[in-house]
This record gives structure tokens, C-alpha cells and sequence, in this order.
């Protein structure tokens, strides 16, 4: 079965790595308790062979049981319940007269620490039997005037030994589950108030929802994991909330904009058909229903075009593109729109400076431009259009000699469906959507758009773009 709680899967964790900790460390305090005890032994059984080598030599006396037992408790503190010590030849063979053993275990001399002895050396053993703990045995030669004259055995039972570790198995053995149950309700107490911060700020995002996104997570001030966590949920539901709300306001605009041409559209075809009318009306009646038409469609593209900016779909088929030229055809192709209007187009310095970019897009961002001019610029004034090359970038000019821009509404007029009062005043038709469009394209290329007001008046428009090459100057200001 699948653990899903977190606390759960601390608790277990945090449990399973107590224990297995708790074992190694058991294990690393058995093997020293058990390296310390053999090596207690074997220091103990050394001094004791050294008394011997020093006041006991080959001769007839006897040493008394009673004097085997203060000695082995001299050493170890303790009579062992088993203990012997012999005397042998260098022949291997017990002197029975010279037999100090306190106990009737007969123990056998191997040949090898006969040898050993002989040869100068002491030898520690372990003797294992059947039934009976083991015995440690230690065999040292007996010296007198530099040669082994003797060897002498001293051995001891290992049971006070293994019950000593025998104990402390048993303490361990009954110290570890009370630990882990002591730590895995530790642990468990210790996760819930761990993870009671993260249960209050499930609480609270799940009353977060489309109609309450004002609502945020308390942050507790600590400057801990869980407070970068609030902070960053917190900035999450900032933009998902100022998403919504340009959501709100751009269907709210758009039902808007397109509710005026349909309304239009469809208060014309009705009124023409409340009587039988002439060819000329019907004729008038749909060549006005074409331009709101048009100007629905217009409008949809705008749309589309944003909408496939906003999510990085805007398609563009990069070219090199001369902005000289496409600026120099474009004030070209306005020079009747302009003339309609009364406005003088012309362009400044057109630099052949070449971009990236897609020619088609750019057309429709500096025909925006251009279109932006004549419409808010008053009978008889001029919009003036320029191509320079700055640090590697193309800057187009947009200039115009209208009224300029709000200071409160420079930020403003590059948002979708955003008209500025005076521009409602001068065109009621306009969507709104010409700018965002410019500032679409212009992200899409790479580059970016600013306005600022003329001194003598008016607005100039700047978008820049990054150029692939540079050119000289084809042309000062003249009229297109």
C-alpha cells in the first residue's frame, strides 16, 4: 500500500534511520566492549605471568590454591569460576610436582606454543570445548640467566566475559524498541508541527478560487523555507489575478467593440427592410454594411494577432528586410489616405538598415504607426517618417504634429482597447488595438516601443529593432 501522508512518510524516515542507526552504533559498542574485555584479559594474564616468571621458579615448593585466587583477583577483581596454571618442560611435559592449577580442567599443550614458548615467545590462545565456555590461555617461557629453563601456562575461563556481553545485548535489546517508540512519537509530533504551517496554507489557497483571487497566504515573517513558499505562491496568484482581471477587461472591451459595428449592422438591415426601398438605398444600405463588416474583421485580426503574440505563436517568416525601403513604399501608399485627410506625409533620413524580420508583420506595424499619425493629427498639419541606425539597431521615427499624448496616458496607450479622451473625441471608430499591435510585432522582433511628446508639439513614436547590416544614407526630408 502506498503511503501518501507526509507525515507518514517522515515519521517512517525519520524512524527507520534512528534504528538503523541505533544498530550500527549497538554493533560498533559490542565490538568495543568486546575488543576492550579480550584485551583486559590478555593485559591480566600478562601480569600474572610475570609474577610467576619473577618469584615462582622450577623447584619444589607449592603454590596454594587460596594464592592462585588472590592473584587472579588481584588482576581481574574477580576469581574466575574456571583457571589453571601449569608448568611445563621444554619438552611439553606437566611437572607434576610444580603444578599450581586451581581447578582439575586438564587442558593440552599444542606444539605450537610449546615451540613458540621455547623459542622465547608468549602465546595467547582461545580454547574451545564442548560444553564448557571457552578458555583464554596464555603460554610464556620462564628465563633464568638468559635461556627458556621452563614454561608456564596460565588460562582462565571467558564465561564472566560472554556474560557480560550477554548482558549488554540484553540492555540493548530492550532499550531499542522502547527508543524507537519514544522516537517514532517524537517523530510524529515533530511532522505535524513541521507540517501544520503547510495544513493552514492548504486551508487558506482552497478558498482561493476565481471570485476571491484578492485573498493571499499569511506569510509568518520567520524568513524560513515556508515563507519563501507563501511569498512565491503569493506572487503566483499576483499574476494569475492580473491575468484575470486583463481577461475581464479585454472580453468586457472586445463584447464592446464588437457589439457597436454589429449593433450598427443590424439596425441598417432592419430599417431597410420595414419597406420596400429603392436600388440606390439597398446599394447605400450594403455599402455601409460592408464597412462595418470590414471593420469587424479588422478588428478580429487585431485579436487574433494579440491573442497568438501573448502565448509566443505569432508566426514570422525572418528575412532580411531593408526598413528604408518598406518605409519609403509605405509613405508612398498612404500619400491618399494623408491626402484625404489634408495631412503633408513625408520622410526624414531613411537609413538602409537591414533586419531580421518578417516583412509583412512590419509593414502592418509602421502602416499602424503612420495610420495612428494622420488620425489624431488636426487638418493641415504633417506626420513625418524616419529610419536611423543607433548601437547596432535600427530606429524607426514616427512623428507627428497632432496634440501629443497625455502625460497620464503615456504608459497606457500601448494597452489593448485603450483610447485616450481626446482620441475618443477625434475618431469614435477606432478599436483601440493599433498600438498593441505595434508593440506586439516590435516584441516579437526583438525590439521595443516608446513615445514621448515633441517639443513643438505633436508625438514621435520610437521602434526600435536589432539590424543584421549597415548602410549609408539614401535620402534627406523631402515629401513622399
Amino acid at each position: 500500500m502506498r503511503v501518501r501522508s507526509i507525515r507518514i512518510k517522515l515519521t517512517l524516515w525519520y524512524t527507520g534511520l534512528l534504528t538503523l542507526t541505533c544498530l550500527l552504533l549497538g554493533g560498533l559498542s559490542y565490538g568495543l566492549l568486546t575488543y576492550s574485555l579480550s584485551r583486559d584479559i590478555d593485559y591480566a594474564l600478562r601480569g600474572i605471568a610475570d609474577v610467576l616468571e619473577t618469584t615462582v621458579k622450577p623447584r619444589n615448593d607449592t603454590m596454594h590454591p587460596a594464592e592462585i585466587d588472590d592473584m587472579f583477583r588481584q588482576f581481574f577483581g574477580f576469581s574466575p569460576l574456571e583457571r589453571r596454571i601449569d608448568f611445563f618442560n621444554l619438552t611439553g611435559r606437566r611437572q607434576p610436582e610444580q603444578n599450581r592449577q586451581a581447578s582439575g580442567l586438564e587442558i593440552p599443550l599444542s606444539n605450537s606454543a610449546l615451540e613458540a614458548a621455547a623459542g622465547g615467545q608468549r602465546v595467547f590462545e582461545t580454547i574451545r570445548g564442548e560444553n564448557r565456555p571457552p578458555m583464554r590461555v596464555m603460554t610464556t617461557p620462564v628465563i633464568d640467566d638468559g635461556r627458556v629453563v621452563n614454561v608456564v601456562r596460565v588460562a582462565m575461563s571467558l564465561e564472566n566475559m560472554q556474560e557480560t556481553k550477554r548482558r549488554f545485548l540484553v540492555i540493548v535489546a530492550g532499550l531499542l524498541p522502547v527508543m524507537l517508540l519514544l522516537s517514532g512519537g517524537g517523530g510524529w509530533l515533530l511532522a505535524g508541527r513541521v507540517l501544520r504551517p503547510i495544513d493552514t496554507m492548504t486551508r487558506s489557497a482552497n478558498k482561493i478560487s476565481a471570485e476571491h483571487l484578492n485573498q493571499r497566504l499569511t506569510v509568518s515573517g520567520n524568513g524560513d523555507e515556508l515563507d519563501r513558499l507563501a511569498r512565491t505562491i503569493n506572487a503566483m496568484l499576483d499574476r494569475i489575478d492580473d491575468s484575470v482581471q486583463e481577461m475581464r477587461r479585454f472580453s468586457t472591451d472586445a463584447s464592446h467593440e464588437l457589439q457597436t459595428p454589429l449593433t450598427i449592422l443590424k439596425g441598417e438591415m432592419e430599417v431597410a427592410l420595414l419597406k420596400p426601398r429603392s436600388p440606390a438605398t439597398y446599394q447605400q444600405v450594403l455599402h455601409s454594411s460592408l464597412e462595418e463588416i470590414e471593420r469587424i474583421n479588422r478588428l478580429v485580426e487585431g485579436l487574433l494577432l494579440l491573442a497568438r503574440a501573448d502565448v509566443g505563436l505569432l508566426k514570422l517568416d525572418l528575412e532580411p528586410v531593408d526598413m528604408a525601403q518598406l518605409c519609403l513604399r509605405l509613405c508612398n501608399q498612404l500619400q491618399p489616405l494623408a491626402r484625404e485627410n489634408n495631412i503633408a506625409l513625408s520622410h526624414g533620413t531613411l537609413a538602409p538598415v537591414l533586419v531580421d524580420g518578417d516583412e509583412l508583420q512590419l509593414q502592418r506595424m509602421i502602416t499602424n504607426l503612420i495610420d495612428n499619425g494622420i488620425k489624431y493629427t488636426p487638418a493641415g498639419g504633417h506626420v513625418t517618417v524616419s529610419v536611423d541606425k543607433e548601437d547596432g539597431r535600427a530606429l524607426i521615427r514616427v512623428q507627428d504634429s497632432g496634440a501629443g499624448v497625455p502625460t497620464e496616458d503615456v504608459r497606457e496607450i500601448f494597452n489593448r482597447f485603450y483610447r485616450t479622451a481626446q482620441a475618443r473625441r477625434q475618431n469614435s471608430r477606432g478599436s483601440g488595438l493599433g498600438l498593441s499591435i505595434v508593440r506586439s510585432i516590435a516584441l516579437a522582433h526583438h525590439g521595443n516601443i516608446t513615445v514621448e511628446n515633441a517639443a513643438d508639439g505633436g508625438s514621435i513614436f520610437f521602434v526600435s529593432i536589432p539590424c543584421i547590416a549597415s548602410g549609408e544614407s539614401i535620402s534627406t526630408a523631402e515629401h513622399a
